[in-house]
């Protein structure tokens, strides 16, 4: 039995009111806004009467991601290498951490640690995950429990449930910060918007994962809080090959927060708000899995609509229990316990067999 694995379940984290056999998605992510009141705060209803099978929704939803990507810029061309440095390497109790980078753009590296469980069985493929850290200095180095605020360890976590982790610096917090990073990308790639740059990061993050030897790509997942939340939602729309996803008080709504920043989607986004909105951008990631968590600050009982106007859209693939809320009532932070849901979220659509092989049921 995988002791760091126990250890990590049953040490550090305490489930929302649930234990550790197969949760029931709907019951805990849905059911608890079944009655509730819903807003109408002009979301465009991705539904209408000449949509009513897959294929028609597939036609829809090509048209959307066309009028999303003309809004977050082009893409620039991917280098024909990574280029990959490997820069440090450290062994630890229960896994290795390698600090490398690699070639995003002609013109950019993105630095990151990928986290190797020691005991992980070479001869198999096994699920990874991309954690996007929140906005802070220590960016990389936080996720692996490298700066003060070790409750958001998430890459140290992930990694003791049997994961190979991949935990990228967004471009943004390089340098001297947000403001200034904007500034240099509107004068590199005026095509390109910083929410464009940090799709295109994250679409090289699965890339880079790819070629190791270890990581099966059809179980990739993501994880974010805050500024990284925002990354999993744009992630997970226009790169189909991440297959699950947790999006933690990112503000699901463009109106919920400072998505109009000059390193985000510009100002030039507020004149089409709210015929454009993030249920649109949501809708792209169906029938794969997403779940929204919030503690009514950014997100929590608010984002709602979003997720009620996108259910039409996963029910058409009879996928309802992919997509979800969860209000964890801890205001901008993210809770163990809302933590260790979200680690359950990814066992369970990654299909973990790390956690089945410790004995311990989904």
């Amino acid at each position: 039995m995988n002791l760091t694995i126990l250890m990590a379940l049953f040490l550090n984290f305490t489930p929302l009111g649930q234990n550790l056999t197969h949760l029931d998605w709907i019951t805990l992510t849905q059911k608890p806004y079944k009655n509730a009141i819903i807003p109408d705060i002009g979301l465009t209803p991705l539904l209408n009467p000449s949509i009513r099978t897959k294929e028609q929704w597939n036609n829809r939803r090509t048209e959307l991601k066309a009028l999303w990507m003309h809004k977050i810029g082009l893409f620039p061309k991917k280098p024909d290498s990574l280029a990959t440095k490997i820069e440090g390497r450290e062994t630890l109790t229960d896994h290795k951490r390698i600090l490398l980078s690699f070639q995003s753009d002609k013109n950019d590296r993105i630095q990151a640690y990928l986290l190797i469980p020691n005991n992980i069985n070479k001869t198999a493929k096994n699920p990874a995950v991309v954690v996007f850290h929140q906005t802070t200095k220590d960016t990389i180095k936080e996720p692996v429990g490298l700066g003060p605020n070790q409750s958001l360890a998430i890459a140290n976590h992930l990694v003791g449930r049997g994961y190979i982790v991949l935990a990228p610096e967004c471009f943004i917090m390089k340098g001297k910060g947000p403001q200034a990073q904007a500034t240099e990308l509107a004068k590199s790639s005026p095509e390109l918007t910083g929410m464009g740059k940090m799709t295109f990061d994250s679409s090289r993050c699965i890339d880079f994962l790819e070629t190791h030897e270890n990581v099966d790509p059809s179980r990739i997942g993501c994880i974010g809080f805050s500024l990284g939340a925002k990354e999993v939602l744009y992630a997970m729309a226009f790169d189909p090959r991440y297959k699950a996803g947790v999006f933690n008080e990112g503000g699901i709504g463009i109106r919920m927060s400072n998505w109009t920043d000059p390193w985000y989607l510009t100002s030039k986004m507020k004149p089409n708000i709210p015929a454009m909105e993030h249920h649109q951008v949501l809708s792209l990631i169906a029938p794969r899995p997403i779940l929204i968590m919030g503690g009514n600050s950014a997100d929590g009982d608010s984002s709602w609509p979003f997720i009620n106007e996108t259910l039409p859209v996963y029910r058409l693939f009879d996928a309802e229990d992919k997509i979800g809320l969860i209000n964890h009532q801890g205001k901008h932070t993210f809770p163990n316990s809302a933590r260790v849901t979200a680690y359950q979220w990814l066992d369970h659509w990654l299909d973990n067999k790390a956690i089945k092989e410790a004995g311990i049921p989904k």
